[in-house]
């Protein structure tokens, strides 16, 4: 056998089906013992769940961010993405660089992670629990509110825009009652605190003497407004917003990579952080599929030129 030559595995199938593929983890370390193995599943390798079918919608909604992602007396609604996908890999990653710490290629350190599908989104969600947890009640959906938080909501300007904006500390909801000329509101004891204005009957008055306001200026106007007082508030664009948007230009928030199985320049989010003294970037949008078989069947695993064209003919790769 090749000397140990390989830091992490990632494999992403029902608990069982490496080993019964003769690739169980135990075998995999004994061979080598700085191997890092990641096992993400559905449901995780434990539980009553474990063996079930596992796909990010159904994570998502196990996690309980779909039922509390509706407006109230609304649908439970899941994201337009695949965020628990995303998260799991998020979270995979830091869980493999921990590892890496304390890791020697092909001698120490290797360990198996377990992380599910449904946990690292259900971390996000930690003091929805412990609020039940403590009280009983349970966290019910707020649309685009924040149960301690008022006012928070997204509001539409005279020419249609949706606009979002968030005000529940003090100095900042006084000085936006005041540009709403509603300096009565400050001193009326159902909107003088974040706690007082956070009471359900008290918050929808809020949110209407609100969206009156911003319903009678021009999106440019309002955001003129906003500036000069400091107060937080910002666009909600679509896809073409985003692309038009000067700061995400500027920024560099969005590349143009050569996709090299077509030739074409498309046009994608950047690496969502920089480090400044090692900036990294896209080096290419995805490879073409099987792409790598060479690399992974010859170089890394070390079987020939004819076993590769073979595990070819034979529909194996």
């Amino acid at each position: 056998m090749q000397r140990p030559q390989s830091d992490v595995l990632i494999e992403n199938m029902r608990p069982g089906v490496m080993e019964r593929l003769g690739l169980g983890a135990d075998d995999l370390l004994k061979k080598n013992p700085g191997l890092i193995i990641g096992k993400v599943s559905g449901y995780g390798q434990t539980g009553p769940y474990a063996m079930r079918p596992g796909f990010g919608t159904l994570a998502e909604a196990f996690s309980g961010f779909t039922y509390l992602n509706a407006h109230p007396g609304g649908p439970p609604t899941s994201p337009p993405a695949a965020l628990a996908d995303f998260i799991a890999g998020i979270n995979l990653a830091y869980a493999v660089m921990v590892c890496l710490r304390n890791q020697k290629r092909g001698q120490f350190g290797g360990q198996i992670i377990d992380i599910s599908l449904y946990e690292p989104l259900f971390s996000l969600f930690g003091a929805d629990f412990l609020s039940y947890f403590l009280t009983s009640e349970i966290p019910q959906p707020m649309g685009n509110e924040l149960k301690d938080a008022a006012p928070r909501n997204n509001y539409r300007t005279k020419d249609g825009d949706w606009v979002a904006l968030s005000c529940s500390s003090q100095k900042p909801w006084e000085r936006l009652a005041e540009a709403m000329g509603r300096e009565d509101m400050i001193k009326d004891h159902r909107f003088a605190s974040n706690k007082t204005r956070t009471i359900p009957e008290h918050r929808n008055i809020l949110n209407e003497a609100i969206q009156d306001w911003i319903g009678t200026k021009e999106t440019k106007e309002f955001f003129e407004v906003c500036t000069s007082l400091g107060l937080t508030a910002g666009p909600i664009p679509d896809m073409k917003g985003i692309a038009e948007n000067p700061h995400y230009i500027e920024r560099g928030t969005l590349v143009e990579i050569n996709d090299p199985s077509t030739g074409a320049t498309l046009k994608m989010p950047e690496i969502a952080y920089r480090m400044l003294a090692t900036p990294g970037k896209i080096r290419f949008p995805g490879l073409p599929h099987a792409s790598a078989n060479e690399v992974i069947f010859q170089d890394l695993l070390g079987y020939r030129a004819e076993d590769i064209q073979r595990f070819k003919n034979d529909g194996v790769i």
